[in-house]
């Protein structure tokens, strides 16, 4: 069997990630028929099916479940020569790409990287916002600030002091008083991940009784406290920025947090400066 063309390989996990031709072409700015052919000159290079085709659209057989994750890694892989590509390893320009939790990334990053830029006009940045641990190994990001430990091998690892979460409110939220304990007032919590109330049982701490929002959206989450919807967590300097009133310090809850770097990159001038730059930031913004 011959390599396949790696420019056929976007298509397919365009498909596989966004769930139809239709979705697929809009995210690669192509023809869908241009994608079709694509995912089409890719089986017949492969000999395999990818799809099973029907009125309703593509359907991905076993085997297209299988090579998923080896096209991601093939793109991540790609897109990170790209970066490396892209500046004299000793030059503070060039991409770098930083992954973290949609929370960091809306309401922390942003600032930091304004910060950056002013000192390095040349950098340029990718921010890869999701809740999920992105594989440093496979080079899918530069850069990743995590709430849980790293077990990859060949990471640089920092620990940052621990990001405190806490219970807060709205300045204005009105059912708020003293007779009322804290969870029988509204309260904010998530849907279908399910991880606020199981924790606050491990912690000892009594479920809410009046839940009146569920959103697996932490930025949604936060807007909705804000917005006087409910009492929720947040982390508590976030809260503080944000002019949110904390309520019932006892929930209070202390999340571990590395800066994470691949021992590689770490020697490359425009992620050592950013690196070092998040590392002296982060321990008094999270």
């Amino acid at each position: 069997m011959s390599t396949p063309s790696l420019d056929l390989i976007p298509a397919f996990h365009a498909v596989m990630t966004h769930g139809s031709l239709s979705a697929a072409a809009r995210v690669l700015r192509l023809a869908q028929p241009t994608v079709r052919r694509q995912i089409e000159a890719l089986e017949a290079e492969l000999g395999t099916q990818l799809f099973t085709r029907a009125a309703n659209g593509l359907t991905p057989t076993g085997m297209a479940h299988t090579l998923m994750p080896l096209a991601a890694s093939v793109l991540a892989e790609a897109a990170a020569l790209g970066r490396v590509a892209s500046a004299e390893a000793e030059a503070l320009e060039g991409v770098v790409r930083i992954t973290t939790s949609r929370v960091v990334a809306g309401h922390v990053l942003p600032g930091l990287i304004r910060q950056m830029q002013g000192e390095a006009p040349g950098l340029r940045f990718e921010v890869a916002a999701t809740d999920r641990a992105e594989d440093l190994t496979r080079r899918a990001a530069d850069i990743a600030i995590r709430f849980t430990p790293p077990r990859q091998q060949a990471l640089v690892a920092t620990r940052l002091p621990d990001c405190e979460i806490g219970l807060f409110a709205a300045p204005d939220f009105a059912p708020l008083d003293a007779d009322r304990p804290w969870q029988a007032q509204p309260f904010v919590s998530d849907d279908r991940e399910d991880l606020i109330l199981p924790a606050l049982a491990a912690a000892g701490l009594p479920a809410p009784s009046n839940v009146v929002l569920r959103c697996d959206d932490p930025l949604a989450q936060i807007a909705a406290i804000g917005a006087g919807v409910g009492l929720g967590f947040c982390q508590v300097k976030l809260a503080a920025r944000l002019g949110l009133r904390r309520v019932a310090p006892e929930t209070a809850h202390q999340m571990p947090v590395w800066l994470v770097v691949h021992e590689d990159q770490a020697r490359i001038a425009r992620i050592a400066f950013v690196f070092a730059k998040l590392k002296s930031a982060l321990r008094h913004l999270l």
